[in-house]
């Protein structure tokens, strides 16, 4: 380990639990690659094995983009503590961003989709700028607001088609669309287990357990949170770029879905928020069961989706990722011995 590393782990040590950064630190090892590696081996080969563009591509495709966006909110709201209401702007200003260029300007979808998630990175250094200054209520609020705006702008102006908004009829194939949003989900995922091992995610952590005692060891926590900020806008305008077109249809109402704004941060609570597994398996297992309602039980899905959103904070705050560590953190205490290990050591102390 570098000097510059064992600083700042003895920095963070100072405002987390000790115990608990040299634990991180040790764990993030190979293992978390391995898979990530197998997971992406096996969703590549779904196709290859013989699964056609139809429903079930589709909803696997859904899975995917869904992941893409709890994983994004949760770099700033479980990450970094600061919770959003407002990352669907994003989304919206990258869905407009490659709708405009390949329907208006003719631009080609790999470009198009690359200046989405720049002009999402963009308009998100603007926003921080302002309403990073807030915390609490007040950010969640003015996220929020942001959201709201960015959807009536688009009502108002010509170029986004207004409230009628805009039909994409040249769009590449389903199979294209599942192998992109695949690939954006697994170079966040990478990207996102990489930082949690880094200054810059414990610097994150220290921010969201206590922003003041960070600020005094000297950490810049404005120039964190705008990184976290511009990073998640970076992947959600992706999945914004991407969607226009896998749907075909762009308007205000799909661009800032007020459902999915509250049902990406289920996801992220059901799954574990504050990791990197837990938004992904809290986007699979909310967006399957919500299938299943709008096959069998349609108009209940908001039902549900407040169902789960209560469930999961009174029985399971840390979510199924934080759920299991705590159960094997107890099984591993047992393992060792519980109670009567401690008392065998206390014991031996006092008898030295």
């Amino acid at each position: 380990m570098s000097t510059s590393d064992e600083d700042s782990r003895g920095a963070l040590r100072s405002i987390l639990p000790p115990e608990a950064v040299d634990r991180f630190l040790d764990t993030c090892n190979d293992h978390g690659w391995l898979l990530l590696g197998l997971g992406t081996v096996a969703a590549v080969s779904l196709p290859v094995l013989g699964l056609e563009a139809g429903y079930f591509m589709t909803v696997i495709t859904e899975m995917f983009l869904f992941a893409i966006l709890a994983l994004s909110w949760d770099i700033v709201g479980g990450q970094t503590g600061y919770p959003s209401f407002g990352n669907m702007a994003f989304f919206g200003i990258g869905a407009y961003t490659t709708a405009i260029l390949t329907k208006d300007f003719a631009f080609a979808f790999p470009v198009a989709f690359v200046l989405a998630g720049v002009a999402a990175v963009a308009i998100a250094a603007v926003i921080g700028a302002v309403v990073l200054r807030l915390r609490g209520h007040y950010f969640a609020i003015a996220t929020l607001g942001v959201l709201l705006a960015a959807q009536q702008v688009s009502r108002i102006l010509d170029i986004t088609g207004g409230a009628s908004g805009k039909i994409l009829l040249q769009t590449p194939s389903g199979e294209t669309f599942y192998f992109l949003f695949l690939a954006v989900l697994v170079v966040e995922m990478g990207v996102v287990y990489y930082l949690s091992s880094t200054r810059f995610g414990f610097v994150l952590n220290a921010i969201r357990d206590d922003e003041e005692k960070a600020t005094a060891m000297g950490f810049n926590t404005t120039y964190y949170k705008t990184a976290a900020w511009m990073l998640a806008a970076l992947f959600t305008g992706f999945a914004g770029g991407a969607y226009s077109l896998f749907n075909t249809f762009i308007d205000p109402q799909t661009a800032y879905n007020g459902a999915w704004n509250v049902e990406l941060i289920a996801m992220a609570l059901l799954g574990g928020s504050g990791t990197v597994a837990g938004p992904v398996i809290g986007a699979f297992g909310l967006h399957t069961i919500i299938e299943i309602v709008e096959s069998y039980a349609v108009g209940w899905q908001l039902v549900l989706l407040g169902g789960a959103v209560i469930v999961t904070v009174i029985g399971f705050p840390n979510g199924v990722v934080g759920t299991l560590r705590e159960y094997a953190s107890e099984m591993d205490y047992y393992k060792h011995g519980g109670m009567a290990a401690t008392n065998d050591d206390a014991e031996v102390s006092s008898d030295e």
